[in-house]
């Protein structure tokens, strides 16, 4: 199977609007957003997960991780980040080199026209509170027999408001 046809990666291609349409309502209707998807900019993804850039008005960037999920863990309303690629083998996974400067979580509906819950966090700051102890991340394992890795999750209602850009009110 190509990457393209990739059931998550289909999931992420059709997330991208309805985050686009959120990034324009925080931040403005002339922000400029921009995928990773060039060769030279991939070292960015795979290195430090970083997905996206948003160039302001002010000339400023901003660049993001973006975790577009389906409607069947909404329930969870939670942010996962992935610790181990490889839980068997203990890989460092994404937790030991995500550097954003926002990370933006959101469920798609059953229609895909929106996200509900969703959260866009201030990753600094949330790096930040992790260390002091103020957010109770958790550990699991995919159990669903394909995936190997392991994640670190937490409740969207739980993090601070010092980590929280902006979020949904559902």
């Amino acid at each position: 199977m190509s990457f393209d046809n990739d059931p998550r990666r289909k999931q992420e291609l059709a997330g991208r609007s309805v985050a686009d349409s959120l990034y324009k309502n925080i931040f403005g209707k002339s922000i400029e957003i921009i995928r990773m998807e060039r060769d030279e900019e991939l070292i960015l993804d795979m290195k430090f997960g970083i997905d996206v850039k948003l160039a302001l008005q002010t000339g400023q960037i901003l660049l993001g991780q973006e975790k577009f999920l389906s409607p069947f863990y909404a329930k969870y309303s939670s942010v996962t980040v992935e610790y181990e690629q490889n839980q068997f083998t203990k890989e460092p996974g994404d937790w030991f080199s995500l550097a954003p400067q926002f990370y933006f979580v959101g469920y798609l509906t059953e229609s895909g026209r929106t996200f509900d819950p969703w959260i866009l966090l201030n990753w600094p700051n949330t790096v930040l509170a992790t260390w002091q102890r103020q957010i109770p991340w958790k550990l699991n394992s995919n159990k669903d027999g394909r995936a190997r890795a392991s994640f670190k999750y937490c409740q969207m209602a739980q993090f601070p408001d010092t980590c929280v850009i902006a979020q949904s009110r559902g």
